[in-house]
């Protein structure tokens, strides 16, 4: 006699049911995740952005500027937002509004944010200055989707910044 093995339709039904179970408690928990470290790591390359614009006017004793940039080559004040991305360029020229004028390097740039978030700032630009002297203080604020990740990058006038994670009790900007 000749035995037949494999599932059978019962088999298959019971671990597609217990298959969707799972799912539907992992799926949520993996969107928060996912929402998290895209705060996490967006707020990091901003953080990041910041502190290599001030290091660099401090090291190269000249004014080093942060920007709003859609095409990574000129500042564009005009943008809403950041998400468009940014700009890090050696202000020789001192202008104001900062703008990247001829021989002037850029440094760093980024390109666009994920959609789904929002950066705002109460600056449009970002300029550092060598030690000894002011430079410009301001917040950025991450917006997340749902509204539970959003952070500020708070910079005070030295160019040093803190992170916050509740940024309506330290900062006038609001996200909604």
């Amino acid at each position: 006699m000749h035995r037949e093995c494999g599932f059978t339709v019962l088999d298959l039904l019971i671990t597609l049911a217990v298959t969707a179970i799972l799912a539907g408690i992992a799926i949520p928990n993996f969107t928060t995740l996912i929402r998290s470290q895209r705060a996490v790591a967006t707020v990091n390359e901003l953080a990041a952005a910041l502190n290599y614009a001030r290091h660099t006017a401090i090291t190269r004793n000249s004014d080093v500027t942060l920007c709003k940039s859609a095409d990574g080559k000129q500042c564009n004040h005009a943008l809403a937002s950041w998400n468009a991305g940014w700009l890090i360029f050696q202000n020789l020229g001192h202008h104001s509004p900062p703008q990247v004028g001829a021989g002037e390097p850029i440094l760093r740039m980024h390109g666009p944010l994920a959609p789904t978030v929002r950066v705002i700032s109460n600056r449009d630009s970002f300029t550092f200055h060598p030690m000894g002297k002011r430079s410009v203080n301001g917040t950025l604020l991450y917006c997340s989707e749902d509204g539970k990740h959003d952070r500020a990058l708070i910079i005070n006038v030295t160019g040093r910044i803190r992170l916050s994670d509740q940024p309506g009790t330290d900062t006038s900007l609001d996200c909604s």
